[in-house]
């Protein structure tokens, strides 16, 4: 005569197995959740949700560069009076740069940090409404992405052009001996959404009148 299975001994083998179903799925599902989190941290996968307050805001958004004057062309590169500050905490940056272009034959007036602080985009050429032509003529310096804005603080009549490096700034200059081949009067394109700068004639005529 056989005898019956326990039926406690068959209720507990199959609750083992339902939690060692559970369990593993669990384990699974978690180990594939580390490896997506661990992508998206890398930048391997695009974030799926982004706060908006976990990175710097860009200093560059949102600006509308000033047109260059009408049929205006590039200046001869050497006679372009610049200032070259440091928007970043990378010691040494402006003093690099600044080298390059003096020994390039630019005049180098000012070397120090940007007295606004920090600046998030990658180089930012500031001037005068009477040196746009400059700022143009020497953004061909750089290689990667330039920005040129009005200061309003500076004299109407000063043609020279700050040089603000940002901490996207990656030594993108030319060489010495690049920047000694870049030609003046070359036509100066103006930029897509410019919007024109309100300078007013006398100015204009009295700048051209000097570069003349």
């Amino acid at each position: 005569m056989s005898s019956s299975a326990d039926p406690n001994a068959e209720y507990r083998r199959r609750l083992k197995h339902r939690q060692t179903i559970v369990i593993g799925g669990v384990l699974t599902v978690m180990a594939a959740v580390t490896v997506v989190c661990l992508m998206v941290w890398s930048g391997i996968l695009p974030a799926p949700y982004d706060p908006g307050f976990s990175a710097a805001e860009d200093d560059t958004a949102n600006l509308v560069q000033p047109c260059p004057p009408a049929d205006a062309t590039t200046a001869e590169i050497t006679s372009i009076p610049v200032n070259v500050y440091n928007g970043t905490d990378t010691t040494g940056l402006a003093g690099g740069v600044a080298d390059t272009l003096e020994d390039a034959g630019l005049t180098v007036n000012n070397t120090a940090d940007w007295p606004k602080g920090d600046y998030s985009g990658e180089v930012q050429l500031t001037t005068s409404k009477a040196g746009l032509a400059n700022a143009y003529t020497l953004a061909h310096v750089f290689t990667g992405s330039v920005i040129v804005q009005i200061d309003e603080t500076q004299d109407a009549d000063d043609p020279t052009v700050s040089v603000v490096l940002g901490d996207q700034y990656s030594t993108g200059i030319l060489s010495v001996e690049e920047i000694g081949q870049l030609k003046a009067g070359e036509t100066i394109s103006a930029p897509t959404g410019c919007v024109a700068a309100t300078t007013a004639p006398e100015a204009t005529d009295s700048s051209e009148n000097a570069d003349g």
